[in-house]
């Protein structure tokens, strides 16, 4: 277009991000329930900050850094409507949330509450005699993380002989399962009670690793009951992710971050503007 007008294409561009500017703004304005998630800007540690619009699955508002001061700030851009607002188990991201927005529903990705267990049988593994091998360790990873249902008989019987060998490895999997029976519940009466009865079980458990995990979840203990009983997750924000990392190889060498960013919430969610 630049070419065919005989105009200048940084003035095309100019133009171009000051109409685009006022779509953007609009629908930061009507957002409700918002998903926030950092991504990574470049190498060195260098993080942004991104709010999504959890309806619609467009990107409102970006800004640099990793910390709560860098959160809050968004939360006072976006958060006028706002009654839900999802991420992960960040606890500057809490922190902030309780700060600008007490009154919000939080709510957790549940990925990353079962991630807790998992991670801690992943480092537990190594101390069974089968994980010497990498390809073993592999296996022996998939079949501890994943629901017994879904595994075939074969791998049920090598889950049952991996559990007796190791107490540690026997208390976090059992654990595990407890928690996705809560996570199951549909109902706050419901959900109460099976989170209070896993916290009086687990509290003062014999394996650290359980009552790491335990205390974890006490701490936010109301984030994780909205998280039973919510259907929202943190999962269109991951997927968003991958699509910022495509944007950012395409536009590699970019000097405007802000153009970035703007680009960014022009090409996530639905496309009126075009």
């Amino acid at each position: 277009m630049a070419k065919e007008y005989d105009i200048a294409y940084t003035t095309l561009e100019r133009w171009y991000y000051l109409m685009t500017a006022e779509d953007v703004k609009a629908r930061i304005r009507s957002a409700k329930r918002i998903c926030i998630d950092e991504f990574a800007l470049r190498k060195g540690h260098y993080y942004a900050i991104a709010a999504l619009d959890a309806d619609t699955g467009q990107v409102l508002y970006i800004e640099t850094g990793r910390n709560k001061e860098t959160v809050e700030s968004v939360l006072n851009v976006i958060g006028q409507k706002a009654q839900t607002i999802i991420t992960d188990t960040a606890a500057f991201m809490a922190k902030a949330i309780r700060t600008v927005m007490p009154k919000a529903e939080h709510v957790l990705d549940r990925f990353h509450l079962i991630q807790f267990c998992t991670e801690a049988l992943r480092r537990r593994r190594k101390y069974l005699i089968e994980a010497k091998s990498h390809f073993k360790s592999r296996f022996i990873d998939r079949c501890l993380s994943i629901p017994p249902e879904d595994l075939t008989e074969e791998e049920q019987g090598f889950v049952r002989d991996w559990l007796e060998e190791d107490w540690h490895t026997k208390a976090l999997y059992y654990f595990l399962q407890h928690v996705r029976f809560v996570l199951k519940s549909t109902q706050p009466v419901q959900a109460k009670r099976r989170f209070d009865e896993l916290i009086q079980r687990f509290s003062f458990h014999n394996c650290g690793a359980v009552a790491k995990i335990i205390k974890t979840y006490i701490q936010r203990y109301q984030a994780f009951l909205d998280t039973i009983t919510s259907s929202y997750s943190n999962g269109i924000m991951e997927g968003t992710n991958n699509k910022i990392k495509l944007i950012k190889r395409r536009g590699y060498g970019y000097r405007n971050e802000q153009n970035l960013f703007h680009r960014i919430c022009l090409e996530t969610g639905p496309h009126e503007f075009w």
